[in-house]
C-alpha cells in the first residue's frame, strides 16, 4: 500500500528592506505601478495563489508600520507577519523565514521589485522543490555577450549554459534554515546560499518578462508590458 505523499504548506518571504539607491534615493518598493506599491503588486501574485498559506514582508527599519497599513488597505490577508529587516537582503531573508508559521514546509523567496510573476511558475517551482528540495526560476540568456574593461568591444562569451536567475526561488524550509546556519560569507541570493551549504538546485525554465525592476528604463519597461500582464494572467 502506497504512503500519501506528505503535507505541503507554502510561505513566502518578500525581501523588501531595499534603499532604491538607483532611483535617486526614492524606495522602488512604494512607487506606484498602475495605481498600486510596487510591493503590492508583487504580493498580490502571492496572496492569489491558492497554494501560499502565508506571506512575510522584511520591511525598512522604519517601513513596518507603512507596510502594515498597505497590507490592510490592498486586502493582503495571507500576510502573516511584517518585520523589520536587516541591512543586507541575506539577513531580511533570514529574519523572514524565521517568522513564517511552524507549520510551513516549503519556503518560496522572491524579490519586492518582480511584479511579473506568473501562477504557473509559482506552481512549478514549488512542485520541483517539494519533489528534490531546491529549486529556481531562471531565463535563458538570448543576448551575444562580451567581455570589455575599457568600453571597447572584446572577448565574445559563449552563452551556451548561460542563464539568469530570477525569483520565485524555492526550497524545503529545513534546507534553507541549514544553509543560513551555515553561511559565513555574504550571498546575493538564495540559490547561491544553499549551494554553498553542498546542495544541489534544479532550474525551472520559465519567461524572460518576470524582470527586476531596478532602473528607470525598467520602470519605463514595466509600465508598458503591466496591461498585457494583467489580461493574460485573467
Amino acid at each position: 500500500m502506497s504512503q500519501a505523499a506528505p503535507e505541503i504548506s507554502v510561505g513566502v518571504v518578500i525581501p523588501a528592506a531595499g534603499s532604491g539607491e538607483r532611483l535617486g534615493g526614492q524606495r522602488k518598493q512604494f512607487r506606484l505601478l498602475s495605481g498600486k506599491p510596487l510591493l503590492v503588486q508583487t504580493a498580490l501574485a502571492f496572496e492569489r495563489h491558492p497554494r501560499v498559506a502565508a506571506i512575510v514582508i522584511a520591511a525598512p527599519q522604519d517601513g513596518v508600520t507603512e507596510i502594515e497599513s498597505l497590507c490592510q488597505d490592498f486586502g493582503l490577508s495571507k500576510v502573516s507577519k511584517v518585520v523589520a529587516g536587516g541591512q543586507i537582503r541575506q539577513d531580511s531573508v533570514r529574519i523572514g523565514l524565521n517568522a513564517l508559521p511552524d507549520e510551513t514546509t516549503i519556503v518560496i523567496t522572491h524579490d519586492a521589485v518582480r511584479p511579473f510573476v506568473a501562477a504557473d511558475d509559482i506552481d512549478r517551482v514549488v512542485e520541483e522543490a517539494a519533489r528534490s528540495g531546491a529549486a529556481s526560476t531562471v531565463a535563458t540568456v538570448s543576448d551575444t555577450l562580451c567581455r570589455s574593461n575599457d568600453q571597447l568591444a572584446g572577448e565574445t562569451v559563449p552563452r551556451d549554459g548561460l542563464f539568469r536567475m530570477l525569483t520565485p526561488q524555492c526550497f524545503r524550509r529545513e534546507i534553507l534554515e541549514r544553509a543560513h546556519e551555515m553561511a559565513t560569507d555574504e550571498f546575493t541570493d538564495e540559490v547561491t546560499i544553499v549551494r554553498a551549504a553542498g546542495y544541489d538546485v534544479t532550474m525551472v525554465e520559465t519567461s524572460p518578462i518576470n524582470i527586476k525592476i531596478t532602473t528607470q528604463s525598467d520602470w519605463d519597461l514595466a509600465a508598458w508590458m503591466w496591461p498585457a500582464f494583467v489580461n493574460r494572467a485573467g
